[in-house]
């Protein structure tokens, strides 16, 4: 996202250029004058969003395909397979790469940052031994195609890498997302009430 301190937005743009004449000059908005700043608009809006689009597209975040492959290359990294998502993930641990966290927040920080999600949705938990840590609810997304178990060994050597030197990483749990509903089939058997009557004879 761009922070800019001028509006850059079409509709401001387009207000901004077709006002730019003078008060004396015709500016009904059927008037020449008016349709010619229109078509001024609509030239300097394209040039404008092509130019934001070129730049989107060498973003880390948003560059895809041969181009995020170049990007990943200029700093040493190599695709494994078509997952551009996962070739993302492993350009920002090269960017993070050296730095270590000091507290469980520094360490949550590290690992959201690396695998661009909300540090709330994974926890971080110590077990007996006060020098290993467990890693719980990491959501995923890599789990699939030929190079999971490569994708997971690059994924748990790097969250080791994060923790400080002392620190070892015990256990690494995923969370898998379900991006449709998810329908839990109960199965009931019913079955026929049967009154049992005692029946004394009197003879």
């Amino acid at each position: 996202m761009y922070q800019t301190e001028a509006d850059l937005s079409n509709d401001s743009l387009r207000d901004w250029i077709t006002a730019m004449l003078p008060g004396k000059l015709n500016q009904e908005d059927d008037s020449n004058n008016q349709r010619i700043l229109n078509i001024i608009s609509d030239i300097f809006l394209a040039h404008k969003n092509d130019l934001l689009n070129i730049s989107d597209q060498l973003r880390l975040s948003k560059a895809a395909g041969q181009v995020l492959t170049e990007i990943a290359a200029d700093y040493g990294v190599t695709r494994l397979d078509d997952d551009d998502d996962f070739l993302r993930f492993q350009v920002r641990l090269q960017l993070l790469k050296n730095h270590s966290g000091v507290t469980t927040n520094d360490i949550k920080k590290l690992i959201a940052t690396v695998l661009s999600i909300d540090p709330s949705v994974f926890d971080i938990d110590g077990t007996d031994n006060p020098e290993e840590i467990e890693v719980t609810n990491i959501p995923f997304d890599f789990n699939s195609g030929d190079k999971a178990e490569i994708k997971r060994k690059i994924l748990t050597n790097a969250i080791q890498s994060m923790l400080p030197p002392e620190y070892l990483l015990k256990d690494l749990q995923y969370a898998v997302t379900a991006n449709k509903p998810l329908y839990v089939a109960v199965h009931a058997q019913a079955y026929s009430q049967i009154t049992v009557k005692e029946v004394i004879n009197d003879y």
